[in-house]
């Protein structure tokens, strides 16, 4: 596949002086950071969390009473 890319002057000099000094091109640069972005992203969404529940235990939060509308109702009216 093939993109085109606009880039600010400014951002372009610096693109060509950073692939110069790696040897690469700036299209091999643009193409590694591409990549490098693309793969840490999946990993991020693939990460899973295991984490014991509950949370924050029973023992620390006192007992948690039921709440019913009418609850509600009086906490919205003040």
């Amino acid at each position: 596949m093939q993109a085109t890319v606009e880039l600010p002057e400014v951002v372009l000099q610096q693109l060509e002086m950073l692939a110069r000094r790696e040897g690469a091109t700036p299209g091999d640069l643009i193409r590694r950071i591409v990549e490098d972005h693309v793969a840490r992203c999946q990993a991020s969404a693939h990460r899973s969390v295991n984490v014991s529940l509950p949370l924050i235990p029973a023992s620390e939060t006192g007992p948690i009473r039921p709440i019913t509308g009418k609850d509600v109702d009086c906490t919205a009216l003040g």
